[in-house]
């Protein structure tokens, strides 16, 4: 089995320097996001995509070229950033490398711990793991679900991973 970890092409909210987590405001690919998921050189069998418009369309696109349709899940969902959510980051990248140092630490205005983000992102690649066995997946997701299911967090070193144990193991 081979899973392909793919972010989302350039988005509005990402030209514009904002925080999108799961904001339904951060809207949909720029042309040079377009650009991206077509120029994108991945092989599957399985196309999995985050439910939010930027994951949907850098999928669709991938899907177009590889004949498959596109299963979506919630579970590749950003991590949901409460009321950093919309704010540039010059403003909040304090308290996103917060969020990161101390992984149990909600964010302002509610949202979703990086502890809680990490125990998402693991149970849905483990399911979709399980019921696609010996497939290869192609997972069409957000920067912060990538990070989480790649830097296995129990490596992760410096300030922004400070504090961090998770369960996972490689």
């Amino acid at each position: 089995m081979a899973v392909h970890l793919v972010r989302h092409g350039q988005s509005a909210w990402n030209v514009a320097g904002r925080v999108q987590g799961q904001s339904p405001r951060a809207g949909s690919l720029t042309a040079a996001g377009r650009a991206q998921a077509a120029a994108l050189d991945v092989a599957g069998t399985v196309l999995v995509s985050s439910d939010l418009p930027r994951a949907r369309e850098t999928a669709e696109i991938i899907a177009a070229r590889l004949g498959l349709p596109v299963l979506v899940d919630a579970g590749l969902r950003e991590q949901r950033l409460g009321a950093l959510e919309g704010r540039r980051f010059p403003e909040v990248q304090p308290v996103i490398d917060s969020l990161w140092a101390h992984p149990r630490r909600l964010p302002p205005g509610g949202g979703e711990s990086v502890a809680d983000l990490h125990l998402r992102v693991r149970r849905t690649l483990g399911r979709l793991a399980a019921r696609h066995a010996g497939e290869e997946l192609v997972v069409v997701t957000h920067g912060g679900p990538i990070r989480v299911a790649t830097t296995g967090v129990d490596r992760c070193r410096g300030p922004r991973c400070r504090g961090w144990r998770s369960g996972m193991r490689r």
